[in-house]
């Protein structure tokens, strides 16, 4: 058996992108040699690795148990030529990393940004979705590093705590506890604008009202915390969101915010990667290079 790193190589680009072709563009092939050169995999595996589901590629339980070992021996590889290379090597290249909401809009993006203007032979690729999805992608080996706002149990990974974050309850300025000081059982039958199921600020937030029995009453759901924004202006019901995502509207006197007694909203952030992946000396710089920045932005 000689399996090669190339096919190694596609056969990881292909479990990341779901797809020949685009596996083909990300190793710089053409789509027949990158097809090719998976199939040779299987043969000399005897086994296959992928399960057709529409237009995409998805790994059945042979490919699931090869990528981890493959990335291992694609990293053992790449260190190698890190380790002979120069330190200017080291910092260039594509680092994939992956952000829930709040933390890629209003952190991730300004550090990525500042990041590659110091190193331009690297590219930071973000992909920002909510907490779930970001420990999906850890998982799947689509991405070396994760930054989540809500917890993480899966064994498979490692969570390390980040940076810190403060929670506010806002509302429309014409709201009658807009500014108050309230009670959490004065905030019982208020209609709430939440954050989508699988986000971390919203995971965070029933949790602590849960703990006061605040019991708080769902009337929307949006992904996006401009979209609650919007929502809570045009009086649809209180919410909860990161201060860093109402800087603006605060300061502009166009929301206002609501104090509850005894309800501590002040959370963690998490890094998160999996625990059988080492980070790249990139991804090492990166993460470093994130923590100074949003010290000094803080």
């Amino acid at each position: 058996m000689r399996i090669t790193l190339k096919q190694l190589s596609i056969f990881e680009a292909v479990a990341r992108s779901g797809q020949v072709a685009r596996a083909a563009d990300m190793m710089n092939l053409s789509a027949p040699a990158a097809s090719m050169a998976l199939s040779e995999l299987e043969k000399q595996l005897d086994a296959r690795l992928f399960e057709r589901v529409g237009n995409r590629l998805r790994l059945n339980s042979q490919g699931s148990l090869l990528l981890p070992l493959a990335t291992e021996a694609l990293q053992k590889v790449e260190q190698i030529e890190h380790l002979f290379s120069s330190p200017e090597a080291e910092l260039s290249g594509t680092l994939n990393v992956s952000a829930s909401s709040t933390i890629g809009n209003y952190l991730m993006a300004k550090s990525a940004v500042a990041f590659c203007q110091q190193h331009t032979s690297a590219y930071i690729d973000l992909d920002i979705d909510n907490t779930q999805a970001v420990i999906k992608s850890v998982l799947e080996f689509r991405t070396e590093v994760g930054f989540i706002e809500g917890q993480c149990l899966d064994s498979r990974i490692k969570v390390e705590a980040w940076h810190k974050d403060n929670l506010l309850i806002f509302c429309h300025t014409a709201h009658p506890l807009a500014g108050k000081r309230v009670k959490p059982v004065e905030l019982r039958g208020q209609p709430w604008v939440m954050r989508e199921e699988g986000s971390g600020t919203r995971d965070y937030f029933i949790s602590a009202a849960n703990a006061l029995d605040m019991q708080p009453i769902e009337r929307f759901s949006f992904s996006t915390p401009d979209a609650i924004k919007q929502a809570v202006k045009q009086g649809a019901g209180l919410a909860v969101l990161s201060e860093l995502t109402l800087e603006k509207e605060l300061s502009r006197k166009e929301l206002a915010v609501i104090e509850v007694e005894g309800l501590e909203l002040t959370r963690q952030f998490y890094r998160i990667h999996h625990k059988s992946r080492n980070y790249t000396p990139l991804c090492d710089a990166f993460i470093a290079f994130c923590t100074n920045f949003n010290n000094l932005s803080a």
